[in-house]
């Protein structure tokens, strides 16, 4: 599936639908990572899940801010989320493949679906359409 580029004010970025569909698994990656905050309070997690899980949701945050700037046309947004959308699931990866790491089965399972949701935007914002949306300075867009 092609995105259209919408062409406002001279500002180039996704279509809306693009960016409703990132948004959305930014969000989902926020309420897993809320979720597993809860979780490990009511079943006491360690250490390992608190921090994880912080982390995460910081993260999901963070990612959420950066999708919105990047649909209003920033380049360095866009870069910073494609780059956090393409890194994470590699540390997830190894987060999930690591026997003996602290963290238990369930957070697990939860890590390996945000990296999964995670992967999703990263092929999604990968693409030569999106790329070709955020040119580098002084280049013009095809």
């Amino acid at each position: 599936m092609l995105h259209k580029l919408i062409h406002a004010d001279n500002v180039i970025r996704m279509d809306n639908g693009l960016y409703r569909r990132i948004r959305a698994l930014f969000a989902a990656v926020l309420v897993l990572s809320v979720a597993t905050l809860g979780i490990a309070a009511l079943i006491g997690g360690n250490a390992a899940v608190w921090v994880r899980s912080g982390i995460v949701t910081a993260i999901a945050t963070v990612l959420i801010a950066l999708a919105r700037r990047a649909f209003g046309g920033s380049r360095a947004a866009y870069l910073r989320m494609r780059l956090m959308s393409t890194v994470a699931p590699l540390a997830i990866v190894i987060i999930v493949a690591l026997p003996h790491d602290g963290f238990p089965a369930w957070m697990k399972v939860e890590q390996a679906v945000v990296g999964v949701l995670l992967l999703a935007v990263a092929v999604m914002v990968g693409r030569k359409a999106v790329r070709q949306a955020y040119p580098k300075a002084g280049k013009q867009v095809r």
